[in-house]
């Protein structure tokens, strides 16, 4: 018989685990039926929690590796070489406990959106904040999450009646955060561009690409040009790089980045990713990374709480316009890379189906790199009920990946791989 203290989290009815992570009930419902309890609670329990590690690309063609490698020793950050790939260093992020004592200071309660900067050191905002206990500005106060786990301690800079106020002021000043994250991009070496900060799916998708000379490269991400300077980097600013950004504030974000890294082959167009796909395309392009929005759900400590199940379906259907249009604008037999920071079933696996289910798609082989990473079970495709793959579950195996968040301790997401071909027209 089994007793309240032998229980398990499998044992947990769906409302509980709702309760326990207070995210969307339609989200977690989903996820509890396409990718069962144990990873869903794990996945979640991950999502709170700072990374594990940074990935720094060294940019080879401004230092070499073993000198940046030496800087951030000098610096007594925890860094060393990657294990799988010869150009990326990975700066460990510490983590601090909490004694009883500070277990016990009064509480000041933040949102989950501003978890993640908090348990990293940012100061608790007033607007953060959603409740108290009693404390005198001057107190040393503990700040927890939303579900109740000390993230950091602080010394308060308000009364605590004063947080109901509408200003927007520092509540408290962290004095000691959960995670202990080097600033990098504070360092001199970074603002001379001598590396980039990527996620582990960014340096896989990259790596998961042969680049030739002759190639004409696309990208369409949502990122600050990190994508786009890695490619320039590894090609020696020798392949024409187009970079599509969405937004006024990616624009300046993008134009900071190249400036930074001196990368000489991009240009940067300003277009929503549709409307630029819809233009008539004098330039084709043979190599295209795509990022379309999606919902960043496999990039931890945490994601928006505003995610549900009908905002999901939003987001997917223009995930797949974007797929659909994408052939107006590359040469035949133009390779594609589609990757996502998501771990939704519909963001991945079922958007490549909805790729595949196109004639003028196919799926694409990885580069010897990513292959024997595949071989040896190191990267994997993720296994899903038949019905999730329909008839292309041969190629889920052999052109995907699903970087798992849990196992890695950093960010995780998803990449596939198929090529833009038309069909002979005697082919049946």
């Amino acid at each position: 018989m089994t007793t309240p203290n032998d229980s398990t989290d499998d044992d947990l009815m769906p409302d509980e685990i709702i309760d326990r992570f207070m995210y969307d009930p339609s989200l977690l419902h989903r996820w509890l039926e396409q990718l069962g309890i144990s990873y869903t609670i794990n996945l979640l329990s991950s999502l709170r929690k700072p990374n594990d590690s940074i990935w720094v690309q060294v940019n080879r063609s401004k230092i070499d590796f073993d000198s940046l490698l030496d800087i951030f020793e000098d610096m007594k950050f925890s860094a060393s070489k990657h294990p799988l790939f010869d150009d990326i260093i990975q700066v460990k992020i510490g983590l601090n406990d909490f004694d009883d004592t500070e277990k016990a200071l009064p509480m000041i309660k933040v949102d989950r959106e501003s978890t993640t900067s908090i348990a990293l050191g940012k100061d608790v905002n007033s607007t953060n904040v959603t409740e108290v206990n009693q404390f005198f500005a001057g107190d040393t106060v503990r700040i927890i999450d939303f579900i109740g786990n000390i993230i950091a301690v602080g010394i308060a800079e308000i009364h605590s009646t004063e947080v109901k106020d509408k200003t927007v002021r520092v509540a408290a000043k962290i004095i000691k955060s959960l995670g202990i994250t080097p600033q990098l991009t504070e360092l001199m070496v970074y603002r001379r561009g001598y590396f980039n900060i990527l996620t582990p799916t960014q340096v896989l998708s990259v790596k998961s690409t042969y680049l030739k000379p002759e190639d004409n490269i696309l990208v369409m991400a949502g990122d600050k040009g990190d994508v786009a300077s890695y490619i320039a980097e590894l090609t020696n600013n020798r392949c024409p790089i187009t970079f599509i950004v969405n937004n006024k504030l990616q624009l300046k974000a993008a134009r900071r980045q190249i400036a930074r890294t001196k990368s000489k082959a991009i240009r940067i167009i300003r277009r929503p990713f549709l409307q630029f796909l819809n233009e008539n395309h004098e330039i084709k392009y043979s190599v295209v990374f795509l990022e379309p929005p999606n919902s960043r759900t496999a990039i931890m400590p945490t994601f928006s709480s505003n995610l549900g199940i009908s905002k999901l379906k939003i987001i997917a259907t223009a995930q797949q316009e974007i797929i659909t249009n994408l052939y107006r604008c590359l040469y035949d037999l133009a390779t594609i890379t589609y990757f996502t920071h998501s771990v939704d079933v519909s963001e991945n696996e079922n958007a490549y189906n909805h790729i595949l289910s196109k004639a003028y798609y196919e799926d694409d082989k990885f580069t010897e790199e990513i292959r024997q990473l595949q071989k040896k079970k190191i990267m994997f495709y993720r296994d899903l009920p038949e019905e999730t793959y329909s008839d292309y579950t041969f190629e889920h195996k052999n052109s995907t990946i699903y970087i798992d968040p849990v196992k890695t301790n950093n960010s995780g997401g998803y990449i596939a791989k198929f090529k833009f071909g038309k069909k002979d027209k005697n082919d049946n």
